[in-house]
């Protein structure tokens, strides 16, 4: 009977963990393959706040929070999304966030797309942020880094251990 009960409790616990996969898979660390991803364009970008998993045209993302209907923060120094093919030498990319989180607010987030490298200051409340992306060689990953990322933990607001940064709603390519 406990050896029935033992196997009942894996299955059910393995369902639940494929369940709460989303269509993206935990890899070591924070990095998130993506699988069977939403469609969408490069133009109609990565949608934060609107899916709760990440386009089709997304191979892997590293230092993002999980999905929360205003968007998604980043966790942690280093964010990185991987496209599945390279991105355009070049374009125009568009941020749209809902804000930073504690100690952020005013502190500049650095943007690196293969040789171009970029820069902007998170405003306190919701902003849109345009950049002409001109690369010298192909590059299928976009990088952030996030200068204090802060736990609420850390700021006794709650019990959260997330180091968080910013929260992204879109970031599109045009």
């Amino acid at each position: 009977m406990k050896f029935n009960l033992l196997i009942i409790t894996v299955v059910l616990g393995c369902l639940n963990l494929t369940a709460c996969g989303n269509n993206e898979d935990k890899v070591k660390g924070s990095v998130v393959v993506v699988h069977d991803g939403y469609e969408a364009t490069l133009a109609d970008g990565i949608q934060f706040s609107a899916k709760q998993n990440y386009p089709s045209f997304i191979k892997s993302v590293s230092g993002m929070s999980g999905y929360e209907t205003s968007g998604r923060w980043t966790e942690g120094k280093d964010v990185n999304f991987t496209f599945i093919k390279n991105l355009p030498s070049n374009f125009t990319m568009q941020i749209d966030l809902m804000g930073p989180f504690g100690p952020n607010a005013g502190k500049v987030i650095q943007i690196k797309i293969g040789d171009w490298k970029g820069q902007f200051i998170v405003d306190a409340k919701p902003s849109t942020n345009r950049f002409i992306v001109k690369t010298n060689a192909p590059t299928d990953s976009i990088g952030f880094t996030i200068p204090e990322p802060k736990s609420p933990k850390e700021l006794g607001l709650s019990d959260d251990p997330r180091q968080l940064g910013i929260m992204f709603k879109l970031l599109s390519i045009n």
